[in-house]
């Protein structure tokens, strides 16, 4: 048993945020219907392949038009019977199809519906389309992103889309409990927006304490120094000294006691204040080493380091993602090639999950007629509906 082994959620989420939480939903045992339009969610033809796959273990998928009358049937059928929806289309949409909260809870009545966007459902905002390097834009992240002397620049990963499928995932489970303890369903209104000033944390709260703007300073740490990334003899590395004894370890390690008695290094804040001089100082001394070598160098005397990495040194050659099954084994749904996809970021000491996808990521459309023969369709009624394309079974083709 899985902890919501009970639990139908219908998604019509595509992209990364709202596939990224239903995944989660899925893996703690939800039965995870994914309806996806003919053509199938639209990161499936990304970057010349299946880039959905690392977002859709252990779901079902139904290929669906909505705009038919058969198919807008069915979708009906599939969240009047849900116990989770989560969407993310732009506010109005749904209304459309009486597929929004208001028109589904008078049918469902203890449904938790989870409504996924880009600005959320109100504000001036809320009709706009809502995509992560924009969202990272609007929220300050990108103006504090970058070297100070150059353009703001975006964190290339979708962390802001992953962020938020993990918080509507987590709002989504609070729901849940919720209706087990009071009966009662709700609306949940989350976006990436939001998600993205409330990870500017720190930032917000010390230009309001201080009226003083936070500026770009590429990898620099805050607060301290020797702090950020140096180049060593081949490559990169992150150090950071946070305290007095890192650093007095740090000068020992280097067999530099000139560095100590410096009076430009004497303190924390002068060695923020001459943290360039200082940067030059142990760079000649880090280019003795390679990467690797110096970063094991440096945590061996417990000063905080780390190698900076290609994708391919760490999803070749790092023993740590190795010995953590951090990467596993996937198959594309389009092509049947095996791929490598991140794992689930979680263990559990009990039986709860054991780390590894239910399933591989469906292809589009791959349990249509499964779900529709789990509902009041029988063979005839599903063949028609194939033939007219309300409904789509099996891999659409590129076009």
């Amino acid at each position: 048993m899985k902890p919501l082994d009970d639990i139908t959620v219908v998604d019509f989420t595509q992209s990364v945020a709202g596939p990224t939480c239903t995944q989660l939903l899925a893996e703690m045992g939800a039965t995870v219907i994914k309806v996806e339009p003919p053509a199938g969610d639209a990161f499936r033809n990304l970057m010349g392949g299946d880039m959905s796959a690392p977002f859709n273990h252990g779901k079902l998928s139904i290929a669906v038009d909505l705009k038919a009358e058969d198919g807008h049937a069915v979708a009906t059928e599939l969240v009047d019977e849900a116990d989770v929806v989560i969407e993310s289309f732009r506010p109005g949409v749904l209304e459309k199809f009486d597929l929004d909260y208001e028109s589904v809870r008078e049918r469902n009545e203890n449904v938790i519906y989870c409504s996924l966007s880009g600005f959320g459902r109100t504000g001036p905002y809320s009709t706009f389309p809502g995509y992560d390097p924009c969202i990272q834009a609007v929220s300050g992240l990108m103006s504090i992103t970058g070297y100070e002397d150059r353009p703001p620049v975006r964190i290339r990963a979708s962390l802001i889309d992953c962020g938020t499928g993990a918080n509507a995932a987590v709002a989504i489970l609070g729901a849940i409990r919720q209706r087990d303890r009071a009966d009662e369903g709700t609306h949940i209104d989350i976006s990436l927006f939001d998600v993205a000033v409330a990870w500017m944390s720190y930032w917000i709260t010390n230009y309001e304490r201080t009226g003083t703007l936070p500026e770009r300073a590429g990898s620099k740490g805050i607060g301290s120094a020797p702090n950020g990334v140096f180049e060593a003899g081949e490559g990169y590395t992150y150090v950071a000294t946070l305290t007095e004894p890192m650093y007095d370890r740090l000068c020992d390690l280097l067999e530099r006691p000139d560095l100590l008695e410096d009076e430009r290094f004497e303190t924390l804040e002068d060695r923020v204040d001459n943290r360039e001089a200082l940067r030059d100082e142990l760079t000649a001394e880090f280019e003795r080493f390679e990467s690797k070598d110096l970063e094991q160098y440096l945590l061996e005397a417990q000063i905080p380091s780390g190698a900076v990495q290609s994708v391919a040194d760490l999803v070749d050659d790092d023993p740590h993602a190795e010995a953590r099954e951090s990467l596993v084994d996937s198959t594309n749904p389009e092509t049947g090639e095996e791929i490598t996809v991140p794992a689930l970021p979680f263990r559990f000491s009990s039986d709860i999950h054991d780390g590894t996808f239910s399933s591989d990521p469906p292809a589009v459309g791959e349990h249509t007629v499964d779900v529709l023969e789990s509902l009041t369709y029988d063979d005839g009624e599903i063949e028609r509906m194939l033939e007219t394309g309300a409904v789509v079974a099996g891999t659409v083709p590129e076009t």
